[in-house]
């Protein structure tokens, strides 16, 4: 004869929730077979206490279970179209990936339907062997994720209905997919928005130029005004990463590197002399009042 669920938890009748799963977590690592090896009775003991707990931890099925009992065919009215648990995975995403978006297919470990016994829990000579009578065994198999364009680490994708199978036919959960991006060797993230470091040449922060520089999806034209100094940042609208909304895109921000030739020969550093006496520039007049030492 089946024990009543209350008793295998050793809690009355009216104990609230948070009891419930108290009750059940200090039984299940009592009676756990990861510590009972051998024990074959302390095994039958963890089952019964784990079916306890899936039914009055349920509020649903424990207000059945306080209507019906152990009636027969109240325990398939339990289980019956119970929803499975949702599962949690992490994905791991290229930065040209968050730029355009991608689908990727994960090996995701889950609660399938027994195909020994069509979901059913029941074998030729009682409980499915293969499932232990739960309609459900522990797979792995490949499930399709769309991930946005614009996403960033930490975010979370919900796939609808691709979690765990539910007992005994019982819908399914839902698979909840956390993205983690990698670092891009040139471009740095900062929300929707991306910064970059451009190397011009002297001449080039002198006379201006028009520079083509890499973005997240392609290339696009800098115009570098004349007398750009070292550090200077030039903002490209729009082309930094998709917004999650997708309504619009972020920017692109570029930080100017100016880069100054060493290793010059005799005739150009004679022409470099040339250069400094037609532009003189005075950049160290502010100097002068403390060269006395500190006011």
């Amino acid at each position: 004869m089946r024990r009543d669920y209350y008793a295998v938890l050793g809690i009355a009748a009216t104990a609230p929730p948070r009891e419930v799963r108290r009750a059940y977590q200090r039984l299940a690592r009592q009676y756990s077979p990861d510590v009972n090896f051998w024990d074959e009775r302390a095994r039958e003991l963890f089952e019964e206490i784990a079916e306890a707990f899936r039914v009055l931890g349920d509020p649903a099925a424990r207000q059945m279970y306080d209507q019906y009992g152990h009636a027969a065919g109240a325990d398939e009215a339990l289980a019956e179209g119970r929803r499975g648990d949702d599962v949690h995975a992490v994905v791991d995403l290229s930065f040209a990936e968050v730029v355009r978006g991608a689908s990727v297919r994960l090996d995701v470990q889950r609660f399938s339907a027994c195909t020994t016994c069509g979901a059913s829990g029941a074998g030729r000579e009682g409980r499915c062997l293969a499932c232990q009578g739960r309609g459900v065994r522990r797979v792995v198999e490949l499930v399709s994720v769309a991930v946005p364009a614009g996403v960033d680490s930490g975010a979370q994708i919900r796939v609808a209905g691709e979690g765990n199978a539910g007992p005994f036919g019982g819908p399914r959960g839902d698979l909840i997919v956390s993205t983690r991006v990698g670092e891009h060797p040139f471009f740095r993230r900062k929300g929707d928005s991306v910064h970059c470091d451009v190397p011009i040449s002297v001449w080039e922060a002198l006379l201006g130029a028009r520079i083509r520089v890499p973005t997240p999806s392609g290339e696009a034209v800098l115009v570098v005004p004349p007398g750009t100094t070292g550090g200077q940042v030039f903002r490209l609208r729009g082309q930094g990463l998709p917004k999650l909304t997708g309504e619009s895109t972020g920017d692109l921000h570029v930080t100017a590197r100016v880069e100054v030739p060493t290793g010059l020969d005799a005739r150009t550093h004679e022409l470099v002399r040339e250069l400094a006496r037609l532009m003189p520039v005075e950049t160290r007049t502010a100097l002068e009042r403390y060269r006395g030492g500190a006011e």
